[in-house]
């Protein structure tokens, strides 16, 4: 009979299996471990553990095995009794018995049942598929490898050589553009004619430029025509070669005067500081009052363009005033007051 087979089936699904009159093989969970010395991570799995104690028959075991061998209770029950009679007489005998994927059983020195488990199979449904892993120490490099491979790339720089001297391209570059520039900014002054005018024509360093040359102009004699004797004896010691303007005058045509036209003048500008002195309009709808006097005319103007016929009504207590409105009567100037206050709601009624 299979006993060990059974059993390891067994313990996949349920965390006791008991083999009556021999013991109970115990499962219980195990979390995940490394092991230092084998280097190695271990999935989590069910720990075995043997109890000698448990020797009743709970009946998984017995129909287990005649559910697997076709027979009956009775008869599976008289097998596996046959079957822990043998092992037991191997283990009074001292020998180990093995059960395979279960564990070993063997008698210690007090003639006690010891367990030592089998590590070949994970029992926990769990772990399915998670195998047993080394792992593998990562190579850090030191120092002389990591300074080993920053210069192994490297190329020597090249050394001028004592005959001549290499130049770097950027300063072969600046000295390409800066000494025609140099060239042309010194020889075009020498190019330039008494006329102050230059073309890109003359800018040909190869060809001679043809400079112009200064010509005076020809010199007029003034002739006096209030006093004929006096041209005539110029034109005689004159020389030949003199040139003359002739200026003749006819006495009989009248000359035509043009009278210019005189632009008339401005208009002054209308002040807006003239005093009311109509003693007629003795109430008044004061705006404000204020010491400087452009500021006073400041406002006016403003009253002015918001539709007010203001003014200032003149200088009390050292401050210049200035009037929505004034009128006659007091009736006139309390229904104008509501308008005044909408736009200012300090102003009032002065009375004069």
């Amino acid at each position: 009979m299979k006993l060990d087979q059974y059993i390891s089936e067994l313990l996949f699904q349920y965390d006791c299996v008991i083999v009556p009159g021999l013991g109970g093989f115990v499962a219980n969970y195990k979390s995940a471990a490394i092991q230092i010395v084998q280097n190695t991570l271990h999935p989590p799995s069910k720990g075995l553990s043997f109890n000698k104690n448990l020797t009743s028959n709970d009946g998984l075991l017995v129909n287990y095995i005649a559910q697997k061998e076709g027979l009956n209770y009775a008869i599976s029950c008289q097998k596996m009794e046959e079957a822990v009679s043998l092992i037991n007489r191997e283990l009074k005998l001292k020998k180990k018995i093995f059960l395979q994927h279960v564990g070993t059983l063997f008698l210690d020195t007090e003639l006690r049942i010891q367990f030592e488990p089998a590590a070949t199979v994970n029992y926990l449904l769990d772990s399915y598929g998670l195998p047993i892993f080394s792992k593998q120490p990562i190579k850090r490099a030191t120092l002389e490898d990591k300074i080993t491979n920053q210069f192994k790339d490297r190329t020597a720089p090249l050394i001028a050589s004592k005959t001549g001297i290499t130049l770097p391209k950027k300063w072969l570059v600046a000295a390409a553009i800066t000494i025609p520039l140099a060239f042309f900014a010194i020889w075009i002054p020498t190019q330039y004619n008494l006329t102050g005018t230059i073309n890109t024509a003359n800018l040909n360093p190869f060809k001679t430029a043809i400079k112009s040359v200064y010509t005076p102009p020809p010199t007029l004699t003034n002739v006096d025509e209030t006093n004929e004797s006096t041209v005539k004896e110029q034109l005689a010691l004159a020389d030949t070669n003199t040139n003359f303007i002739a200026i003749s005058f006819d006495a009989t045509i009248a000359p035509f005067v043009v009278k210019l036209k005189e632009n008339p003048t401005e208009a002054e500008a209308i002040s807006t500081d003239v005093v009311t002195e109509n003693h007629e309009l003795h109430y008044h709808i004061v705006g404000g009052c204020f010491a400087n006097k452009n500021n006073a005319k400041k406002l006016v103007k403003q009253l002015i363009n918001d539709g007010f016929n203001a003014s200032i009504i003149g200088k009390r207590k050292g401050l210049w005033t200035v009037s929505y409105n004034s009128f006659a009567t007091k009736k006139e100037a309390m229904a104008i007051l509501a308008n005044a206050k909408a736009h200012n709601p300090k102003a009032w009624i002065l009375n004069l």
